[in-house]
């Protein structure tokens, strides 16, 4: 079963604007399970500071948003090693409009690719499988996400599915060849505007 902390978006979501954190919560778990990906220890010490740079200007969060997010790597860190597959996205639930969802889903994706480059900055190094995976993450993030109108409701909720379902296998693809083989290095908190 998955983890309940990974599966409330819009806890997270008001958690990170009342701190007034510019990134959105897809953002946040994206980059967080890009960062393990790749090979980054799933330890707050190494992952916080790296998050601070990317979503918060550098800025640490507030103690207790700061505690959640730790609590956050840690399942993420667990729901990926697990043999299950019981690893989800941080992103809106089936309720919310398929616009929200895409939008979170293209965001996670981009944070994801930001997360896994902290670590992995030579792609040539990697099993082509993995390039493979980053290359189709990043198709991903291309997606027009103002073209939902375009099908029958069903078929663009069964898109979205299919493609929710694609990240999910891409992920583990990236994690189990480099995030569990990789020996950590301390990871590079740099901000790229």
């Amino acid at each position: 079963m998955s983890n309940p902390l990974i599966q409330r978006y819009e806890r997270w979501s008001s958690a990170l604007e009342l701190a007034h954190v510019m990134a959105s919560a897809a953002e946040l778990h994206g980059l967080i399970a890009g960062m393990l990906s790749a090979g980054v220890k799933a330890d707050a010490k190494t992952l916080l500071p790296v998050l601070y740079d990317f979503l918060n200007d550098g800025q640490a969060l507030p103690k207790e948003l700061a505690y959640q997010v730790q609590q956050l790597i840690d399942a993420t860190a667990a729901s990926l090693e697990q043999s299950d597959f019981s690893f989800s996205l941080l992103v809106p639930s089936d309720d919310d409009s398929l616009f929200e969802r895409l939008e979170a889903l293209v965001e996670w994706s981009q944070a994801f690719l930001v997360g896994f480059a902290v670590q992995q900055t030579d792609l040539s190094l990697l099993a082509e499988d993995v390039r493979e995976a980053i290359d189709q993450l990043t198709e991903v993030t291309r997606v027009d996400i103002h073209t939902v109108t375009d099908g029958s409701k069903n078929e663009n909720e069964e898109a979205y599915f299919l493609v929710l379902e694609h990240v999910r296998m891409m992920v583990f693809c990236c994690f189990n060849e480099v995030g569990l083989k990789v020996s950590p290095l301390p990871a590079q908190g740099k901000t790229l505007h």
